[in-house]
């Protein structure tokens, strides 16, 4: 059995040209959060790609020039911290509109788009472009297109009814590259999060604080204001083995370049790597019973509850068990929840939790509003990490364990008081 697009190659006489496409190295681009390109590179080259180029929010990657459709579903399944996974149609030298037009009319659409595809391109970035009126980029960008397919498929126009394919544009000075996206829905919605709390923090970024605090499955786990239970869930998953995307599909089915067969194949790899014989301590915690039963739920429909626990408890409360460990947090702040005195005011009651945990030989990390939280919470920071979420600026601060000097007396500075931002 053939899939629509091996067919349809077939009735245009494509195929020749098809295998020539396929037998040449594509590249894919993994878009993530600003400050976690690093992690995401790390993270492909743990699933076998090679990487490239690593720009603002991308990271690009080399794909199997035999079958890129497979390195496309692998990226999509399996990678934790990233928000899509582009398959880059090509890249050309854009000085002026014309170049632009000729440029995206040389390119392959047809590994993506059937001859009823309708195309949008979403989003061009430009930076130090000449061309940059993003509404005529956009339209002039999807006039090429259809350009392309209506040669390739021997059409007069294009009706544009079928399944939808989105491609971005990225300018740099003359050179144009563009993606076309083959995860549809972003990756932070992996399914399973279907009861939220007010300011949910992503599933990528939550994902991304596990790797940058280099909590592994070895060592206990604590989210002391776990919400709809994020970073627990995604830690279950992670310590599991449980790729991400399991749970979901992707704009890649629906492309003619995903020939019959391959996405299940890749899946049914995933599934085979789970690890349901592990032993997990993790535990995640909330003063909100509303917030909890949702975590519960959540944990539920991701297949992970029987490796959480969950706890209806103050986070002032707490107490470090099982040796060593990592304690990692979103802790209600200004922006998100309440007001920035009620989140000063909830970190100086966290001084007990504090002392407790890092004497205890625990490493804490939290992602707040504050470039300046280490301050606020009177410990000095091993390391922040900035993280541009979408518009939402963040800051990942980690604190490795602080005992008291040879005299016993505690090496934490002082407490700074808090001062609203202007």
């Amino acid at each position: 059995m053939v899939n629509r697009g091996f067919r349809l190659g077939l009735e245009q006489g494509w195929i020749v040209y098809h295998t020539r496409i396929m037998s040449n190295a594509l590249s894919g681009i993994a878009l993530c959060a600003v400050g976690l390109e690093k992690v995401t590179a790390h993270e492909l080259e743990r699933l076998g790609f090679e990487t490239g180029e690593r720009r603002s929010g991308r990271v690009r990657f080399i794909l199997d020039g035999k079958d890129p459709a497979r390195s496309l579903a692998t990226a999509n399944i399996g990678l934790r911290t990233a928000e899509r996974v582009l398959l880059e149609l090509g890249s050309f030298q854009a000085a002026d509109f014309d170049q632009y037009f000729d440029g995206l009319r040389s390119l392959p659409w047809e590994l993506c788009c059937f001859k009823d595809s309708a195309i949008a391109i979403d989003k061009v970035r430009s930076h130090n472009s000449a061309l940059s009126a993003q509404t005529s980029l956009q339209a002039m960008g999807q006039k090429a297109a259809y350009s392309r397919l209506m040669d390739h498929y021997r059409m007069h126009t294009m009706p544009a009814t079928g399944n939808q394919v989105t491609a971005r544009v990225y300018l740099d000075g003359d050179s144009c590259t563009v993606g076309v996206d083959s995860s549809g829905e972003p990756l932070h919605k992996r399914g399973y999060r279907k009861r939220t709390v007010l300011a949910p923090l992503k599933e990528t970024v939550a994902a991304g604080l596990l790797f940058l605090s280099g909590w592994n499955r070895k060592y206990p786990l604590v989210d002391p204001f776990c919400g709809s239970g994020t970073i627990a869930i995604e830690a279950a998953l992670y310590a599991l083995d449980f790729a991400p995307g399991l749970m979901r599909r992707f704009a890649l089915e629906d492309m003619p370049m995903a020939t019959h067969g391959t996405i299940a194949a890749v899946r049914e790899d995933f599934e085979g790597k789970i690890r349901r014989d592990v032993e997990v301590n993790i535990s995640a915690s909330d003063i909100d019973p509303g917030a909890l039963e949702s975590a519960r739920g959540n944990a539920y429909d991701a297949g992970i509850a029987d490796w959480i626990h969950f706890d209806l408890k103050n986070a002032e409360e707490l107490l470090p068990v099982g040796g060593k460990g990592y304690l990692i947090g979103n802790p209600p702040y200004g922006k998100r929840m309440g007001t920035e005195e009620e989140a000063a005011e909830l970190l100086g009651r966290l001084s007990g939790m504090r002392d407790r945990f890092s004497e205890a030989g625990w490493g804490m990390g939290f992602i707040t509003d504050r470039e300046d939280f280490g301050e606020i919470f009177g410990m000095t920071t091993g390391s922040s990490k900035h993280i541009v979420n979408g518009a939402e600026e963040q800051w990942f601060h980690w604190f490795p364990a602080v005992a008291g000097d040879a005299e016993g007396k505690d090496s934490r500075p002082p407490r700074k008081e808090f001062h609203s931002k202007s």
